[in-house]
């Protein structure tokens, strides 16, 4: 796991993962991983098995921040 780029993708694909509501705590990034996978966004699938912590972390700020401005 290392710091890689945060694409908007990204973070719009962990939006949606955040929505459906299957995540049991917005932290838990293998559910994350898991819920990409079962929605097909393999870009955020192959973000959360590379990134580490802090990297996905700014990712679900960017997210949350997108779902208060819509």
């Amino acid at each position: 796991m290392t710091r890689i780029d945060i694409t908007d993708e990204v973070v719009r694909q962990l939006r949606d993962v955040l929505e459906t509501g299957d995540l049991d705590h917005e932290h838990n990034y293998m559910g994350a991983r898991f819920a990409a996978l079962d929605l097909g966004h393999e870009e955020l699938a192959a973000f959360v098995r590379e990134a580490d912590a802090a990297t996905y972390y700014e990712a679900l700020q960017r997210a949350k921040r997108l779902e208060r401005a819509d």
